[in-house]
């Protein structure tokens, strides 16, 4: 990364553990991708939850060359049971997952379509007869 990893926690027990989670699932978005600029992670304790102990707010940021930016947020929301690396990890599978879609775009894995075959066919059949 060109920008050092930030990590900011705010009203989080237990750091250790959740900047141990951080940094292991940094570390396998990097194999995805090895051109990320930079990435900043933001985990947060909800105060004003009824079952504020459990409730937790997670939001990654991540950039990549030419001008992608990707930013996945994760409530614990209903599921006041997860703890904190369950929500941090479900968080970086989805930012993993978007990084994967963009490499292989950029590496042209997946198919590019044309204009004409993203119209509708009645349309598409229309503009041809009419040639």
């Amino acid at each position: 990364m060109d920008v050092p990893l930030e990590v900011i926690l705010k009203n989080v027990e237990f750091k250790e553990d959740v900047e141990a989670v951080i940094m292991e699932k940094i570390e396998k978005l990097e194999q995805v991708c090895n051109h990320i600029t930079s990435c900043r992670v933001f985990v947060e304790q909800n105060p004003t939850h009824q079952n504020a102990k459990h409730s937790y707010h997670v939001r990654i940021d991540v950039r990549m060359p030419p001008h992608h930016e990707i930013v996945v947020k994760r409530d614990s929301g209903r599921n006041v049971h997860d703890n904190l690396p369950t929500v941090v990890r479900e968080a970086f599978i989805a930012a993993r997952r978007q990084v994967e879609q963009i490499v292989d775009r950029q590496k042209k894995h997946v198919k590019a379509h044309t204009k004409e075959k993203m119209m509708p066919a009645k349309l598409r059949k229309a503009l041809t007869t009419e040639e």
